[in-house]
């Protein structure tokens, strides 16, 4: 192939009318209009798909190139159009040439580049030879040399305004040579390769992606009919979901409607809806085939990216990092980066983010469909790698949680994983998909060690965040998990942490429930620590349900608990809670005792997380007594350390002792202000708290009309 550069000098001084004759390159000067009329106007484009929808974001990126804005002087406009085999790049390009063909008088040329067909790719020769004939030159008068031929193609374009579709691009090399000589006319490439070396030639990159969900199915309706669509509109928006709204697949499944008037959209959705036979059935007769559009792309690939495709694709969350790759595939950080990178490239992968990968639906399924004896050990590594990664980002979180999990203690003493705490918490929200993906496949598959671990390292995410129904849906079934393992102390700990989702929602008989279990559970296996836990959720629910006699008893013996075990901040958690039960009791002297304990034993550890919402509760005291000057020097100090932590509850319990104080001492407007915020905080986090709020704002709002 020759580049643009090495026949660049060879076509100075050369003018539109230039023929070839015995070698040499003569002259022949018409006039502009007379050329024109004498020239045959090529019109090679194919026909435009038949149900066509949409891509009004694509056609403007291209009607913004088309005129000149962006085009440097002498070059023609370029854009490169790349993406997955069957998402509607031909299409595109060749809708756009025909709605503007009017743009372009000279002609349309349209060649297929052939870039991953079994019979090799296009030479330049095959496409100039036409592209040359078609623009008037003379059979005899066509070059056969090829450096004769891209100069000769050359100075015909020049000052032509022509559309040039090259389809299936393999290469830039391959690109270059086709390139008219004419900042008035516009090359629209189409590759499932992003053709990087284009970018000299100041192409415009577009990805092309699966249509929107309102498009994929009015491309459906458009090939089954409106009436028919309409009828089912439900189970059509289900078969666009289904053919991942890749325009091959709708096409596919519209024809398989359209040919069968009799069958419902139903039956179709039905026949999809099984993973095993989607792409089979994604097919017409062999000509039309989804599976085999990737096939084209999975072939070309060398082994070891050909592997990375396939254990990559185990992954069973919605997206992923080149640490999971390095985890399935066996292989080193660098090679996974670059391989995923490969994998984009080639319009496998989509690359979503800094390190951040996705498969499309089908495309999992196709790379999941190609043999591999390492599927299932893959699976596994991709599982502990998460396993491993929560639990470094969980240390970061609560340095000096007790966990039954032993994966901790690999890391003591190992470098940070993360540079903060809220960057810790921030990466373990991002993935909560992708961890309950891997819970809920290690439980399918029966890897009840693994499930009970990862539901164990949910903690932190959950207590800062407050996912509830993931909370407690996730513990139900890893709870059942550590049953089968016959790990008493691991069912006892999630029970504890099941506990502990229901005494935040006020499901105190729920609670109380679970800690009971938990409580007889780790007496059975002699286990104190969780037997603490368990007797400190007692109290609490019992001080919800109205019993703080009972409350107090329970918050006693697991104190005592802590004191023998000799685990300092277990024993400032249980003043901390002891002190919060009294001060509801209205013991307001004792309250302050057990509360200032706990504040000096977390400043002792460097607990400022915890020391800061023993502030708020000393806070309220000082306000109870008339210091309200130092109550909110008290909140001042918490909301420094608890506002930065990534938690928005947490964030929030500060704002509404703020606002709950103020409201006390008169200054209504104040408290607005601040339960304001604190709602404004919670607005994405279901539970008592939003409820709270909404009441003490509606008291407001009736207090300030009385």
């Amino acid at each position: 192939m020759i580049e643009r550069e090495s026949v660049a000098n060879t076509i100075s001084g050369i003018t539109a009318g230039a023929v070839v004759q015995a070698g040499t390159i003569q002259q022949v000067v018409l006039p502009a209009e007379a050329k024109r009329d004498a020239m045959p106007i090529p019109r090679q484009l194919p026909p435009a798909v038949a149900h066509f929808t949409n891509r009004a974001d694509e056609m403007a990126v291209l009607d913004q190139t088309a005129t000149g804005s962006e085009i440097a002087d002498g070059l023609p406009g370029l854009v490169l159009l790349t993406g997955p085999g069957g998402v509607g790049k031909t299409a595109l390009a060749v809708a756009w040439a025909i709605r503007n063909r009017e743009r372009y008088p000279d002609g349309q040329l349209y060649a297929d580049l052939r870039g991953f067909s079994a019979d090799g790719a296009a030479r330049p020769h095959e496409v100039l030879g036409p592209f040359l004939r078609a623009l008037g030159v003379a059979p005899d008068r066509v070059p056969v040399e090829l450096a004769e031929q891209v100069t000769l193609f050359r100075s015909t374009t020049v000052g032509k305004r022509l559309v040039v579709v090259l389809d299936n691009a393999l290469s830039a090399a391959q690109v270059r040579v086709l390139l008219p000589t004419s900042s008035e006319s516009l090359v629209l490439v189409t590759s499932r390769l992003r053709l990087h070396g284009l970018h000299a030639e100041g192409a415009r990159f577009v990805e092309v992606a699966p249509l929107p969900p309102a498009h994929a199915e009015e491309l459906l309706a458009r090939s089954v009919g409106p009436e028919r669509a309409t009828g089912e509109l439900p189970k059509v928006r289900e078969l666009a979901s289904l053919c991942g709204r890749l325009p091959i697949a709708l096409s596919v499944a519209g024809a398989r409607l359209a040919s069968r008037p009799r069958w419902t959209v139903a039956r179709v959705v039905a026949e999809l809806t099984n993973e095993c036979q989607r792409l089979s059935r994604l097919s017409i007769g062999g000509d039309v085939s989804v599976s085999a559009a990737f096939d084209l792309s999975y072939q070309a690939l060398p082994d070891e990216l050909a592997r990375l495709y396939r254990l990559a694709s185990e992954h069973p969350g919605p997206e992923f990092s080149a640490g999971v790759a390095t985890a399935a595939a066996q292989i080193s950080d660098g090679d996974a980066e670059d391989g995923l990178q490969a994998l984009a490239d080639v319009s496998l992968l989509e690359e979503i983010g800094p390190d951040r990968y996705r498969f499309h639906d089908l495309v999992r399924l196709h790379a999941r469909a190609q043999a591999d004896a390492d599927r299932n050990p893959a699976r596994r590594r991709i599982g502990e790698w998460f396993l491993h990664t929560m639990t470094r980002a969980n240390m970061m979180v609560i340095p000096i949680r007790w966990r039954v999990g032993t994966v901790s203690g690999q890391y003591q003493g190992a470098p940070a994983l993360f540079a903060s705490r809220q960057e810790a918490v921030e990466w373990l929200d991002s993935q909560l998909p992708n961890f309950l993906a891997v819970f809920e496949d290690a439980v399918a598959r029966g890897w009840d060690d693994l499930a009970w671990q990862v539901c164990e390292a949910l903690w932190e995410l959950f207590v800062f965040r407050k996912h509830y129904p993931d909370w407690i849906a996730s513990h139900r079934l890893g709870i059942e998990a550590a049953a089968r393992c016959a790990n008493t102390v691991a069912e006892s700990r999630l029970r504890c942490q099941l506990g502990r989702a229901y005494l935040d929602l006020r499901r105190f008989d729920d609670a109380r429930e679970e800690s009971e279990k938990a409580r007889v559970l780790a007496v059975r296996a002699g286990d104190r620590r969780n037997e603490s836990v368990a007797l400190q959720q007692l109290g609490l629910a019992a001080e919800g349900l109205g019993d703080i006699d009972a409350a107090l008893d329970h918050l006693g013996q697991s104190l005592l608990i802590e004191q023998e075990l000799g685990i300092e901040r277990g024993v400032a958690l249980r003043h901390q809670r002891i002190g919060e039960v009294l001060f509801g009791a209205g013991r307001d002297g004792e309250a302050a005792v057990h509360l200032e304990q706990a504040r000096t034993v977390f400043a002792g550890l460097s607990d400022s997380r915890d020391e800061a919402q023993v502030l708020i509760s000393l806070a309220r005291l000082d306000s109870r007594a008339g210091r309200v000057d130092q109550a909110m020097r008290r909140l001042d100090r918490a909301l420094e350390v608890l506002s930065g932590l990534g938690s928005a509850v947490f964030h929030a319990d500060v704002l509404i002792a703020y606002g709950e104080i103020s409201r006390d001492h008169g200054d209504l407007e104040a408290a607005r202000r601040y339960l304001s915020e604190a709602l404004e905080l919670c607005q994405d986090i279901d539970g008592p708290q939003k409820e709270r709020l909404h009441a003490c704002l509606a008291a407001l709002d009736q207090a300030a009309s009385d």
